[in-house]
């Protein structure tokens, strides 16, 4: 059972509003170049979503600041700086972008460390192709899958 939990309650995660009827804007962050490539074909056949750049590392900042995306969809493990820390450093900025994790770890730890450093989402590398897609939106509307931990105070 996926649980989610409202925006209102994410401490100093900031998202901006959007208009439901704009795209929603995304900044694809992996090391790999053909990752980022069949990224940005899988979610250019989404109607509400425009890629509107790509980086290579964690060093991201400047870029959010410039492109303003509302999702940035962010790999786990780069050189220079990964996914942990570029999310955490967003975290702290002024962005108003989500990040949503994307990676072949997918443990509870790894898991608890990307929603500790700010993320608003997680996929693993692994899961049905639809999941991409809904986590993004979900992230775009405010909207995050609870972490593990949130999961068992739920229940």
């Amino acid at each position: 059972m996926i649980h989610t939990l409202k925006s209102c309650d994410r401490g100093s995660v900031k998202l901006a509003t959007r208009d439901a009827r704009q795209k929603i804007r995304i900044l694809l962050v992996d090391d790999q170049a053909m990752v980022r490539r069949g990224l940005k074909m899988r979610l250019g056949v989404e109607p509400d979503f425009e890629v509107v750049g790509e980086a290579e590392n964690g060093r991201v900042l400047d870029q959010v600041e410039a492109l303003s995306p509302d999702v940035v969809l962010m790999d786990l493990l780069m050189p220079e700086m990964d996914g942990i820390q570029a999310t955490a450093a967003l975290t702290a900025s002024t962005s108003h972008a989500a990040v949503v994790m994307l990676s072949l770890h997918d443990d509870a730890r790894v898991v608890g460390r990307a929603f500790a450093a700010g993320a608003v989402g997680f996929v693993a590398k692994h899961d049905p192709e639809g999941e991409l897609a809904a986590a993004i939106r979900r992230a775009a509307q405010g909207v995050r899958k609870s972490t593990p931990q949130e999961q068992r105070e739920i229940l």
